[in-house]
């Protein structure tokens, strides 16, 4: 009597997959996935409780085993994004490191340049008897140095103004301050920073040489620029 109700149960089983394959013929993979579950049922709901056994085991095995090959493609699917996304971030680092790798060489080399390069550069710009007046053949000059300033906010320029010896001194005195304050003027309109001029005047004490001559006066007639590039602390002790 079981084995009858065994056969009975299986051929119902077989009965309802076949038609259920037969009306899903262009399903989907995960559709199939499905119908696969749901044989598995069958067979095992047959055999544990005859042809009741084998609906409930059809119900409960396809959607069990569906949703276990579900996740399994899921799952496979996640492991791939995640390659792709560490395969990205592999090669965002390392065209990172190889523009950090370049920033550094120019940096070593700007260093190196620095480093062979005079930190001051001195230039005497002379003016004519009792004048505070630029001479334009001085300008281009000034504007290279402005240029150097602007580019370099760190450095900065002292103005040492001075005046010959022919005169009163006090006139010296003021006439070198105005020279001073001429060319700091002139570098401030190209855009030096305030806080780069330094500006110091000595009238007459200071000398070029202890004979007076007209020639010994006209080079006294002067302000003289000292640029003085300073290197970034932090760039040297890197």
């Amino acid at each position: 009597m079981k084995v009858k109700r065994l056969v009975s149960a299986v051929t119902m089983a077989s009965l309802a997959f076949a038609s259920g394959a037969q009306s899903a013929s262009a399903d989907t993979k995960n559709e199939k996935e499905v119908s696969r579950g749901a044989t598995a049922g069958l067979v095992v709901g047959a055999v544990a409780g005859g042809p009741v056994g084998a609906f409930t085991g059809a119900v409960l095995g396809g959607e069990v085993f569906g949703r276990l090959f579900q996740q399994r493609r899921e799952n496979r699917e996640m492991v791939v994004e995640i390659a792709a996304l560490q395969q990205a971030l592999n090669t965002q680092e390392a065209e990172h490191e190889q523009l950090i790798s370049a920033l550094n060489q120019d940096l070593d080399t700007m260093l190196a340049l620095q480093a062979t390069t005079p930190r001051s550069h001195s230039l005497p710009i002379q003016f004519r008897t009792a004048s505070s007046d630029i001479e334009v053949q001085y300008e281009p000059e000034l504007k290279q140095i402005a240029r150097v300033l602007r580019r370099n906010q760190d450095a900065t320029v002292r103005l040492a103004g001075f005046a010959d010896r022919r005169g009163d001194d006090s006139f010296n005195q003021e006439l070198s301050e105005r020279r001073v304050r001429s060319v700091k003027k002139f570098l401030l309109k190209e855009g030096v920073g305030q806080n780069q001029i330094i500006g110091l005047a000595y009238g007459e004490t200071r000398p070029l040489t202890s004979v007076e001559t007209l020639e010994s006066n006209f080079f006294d007639r002067r302000v003289v620029l000292e640029v003085d590039l300073k290197l970034d602390p932090q760039l040297a002790t890197r």
